[in-house]
């Protein structure tokens, strides 16, 4: 693309401003790499983390959001349920069921010894700049028993995202930032389920 104030250039041999920007970005883009390295997803999970033999559902409630995109929020956790469900055989579970009542009133329904699950995403940022835009999201995902209300997994999860304006949208990586932290969120319960123990609870 030729601008009103740049002289013509082959489109096979980059100008000096181009190499310019090039160097810039990959510049940020380091920066950002070494800044991602340093918030990596944290997992803990206690002794007691274990499924009654009698549940065959987990109860996913809805996450809760702080200054999130109405659009980004839905894309994670409907991705996610939907992923989860997909991947049954890698649960001890027969399917994962979205419980839209408040908490208390889950916890009056629920057997006591049963688990369920909630989720959190906060911490959404976008840092634009001229030439690019940094998206970065944090959340999180806990799995406690009803009867005590005892925290028995959780995973935090940060993301960032990069992107130059030349080459892509906000509402694109946007987006592909959602499905991929729906992804990892996905990832982490799966590994997190797959050594559970089923226990015979009276």
């Amino acid at each position: 693309m030729i601008s009103a104030d740049s002289s013509f250039t082959h489109p096979l041999t980059p100008s000096r401003q181009g190499r310019g920007k090039r160097l810039f970005v990959l510049a940020g883009m380091f920066i950002l790499s070494i800044l991602c390295g340093c918030t990596t997803t944290r997992v803990t999970a206690s002794r007691a983390f274990a499924v009654a033999q009698n549940q065959t559902m987990l109860p996913i409630l809805p996450f809760s959001t702080i200054l999130v995109p109405d659009t980004f929020s839905e894309t994670v956790f409907n991705d996610f349920v939907d992923t989860m469900n997909d991947n049954l055989t890698k649960t001890p579970f027969n399917w994962f069921g979205i419980i839209k009542e408040e908490l208390a009133e889950v916890e009056r329904i629920l057997p006591s010894t049963h688990l369920y699950l909630s989720g959190e995403i906060w911490s959404y940022l976008e840092n634009a700049g001229c030439c690019s835009t940094e998206i970065s999201v944090k959340s999180r995902l806990r799995i406690y028993r009803v009867m005590s209300r005892e925290l028995l997994w959780e995973a935090e999860i940060p993301l960032d995202s990069f992107f130059e304006h030349d080459y892509s949208t906000l509402e694109i990586e946007r987006e592909k930032l959602a499905k991929q932290l729906a992804a990892t969120l996905t990832k982490e319960l799966l590994k997190g389920l797959s050594t559970v123990k089923r226990i015979q609870v009276e």
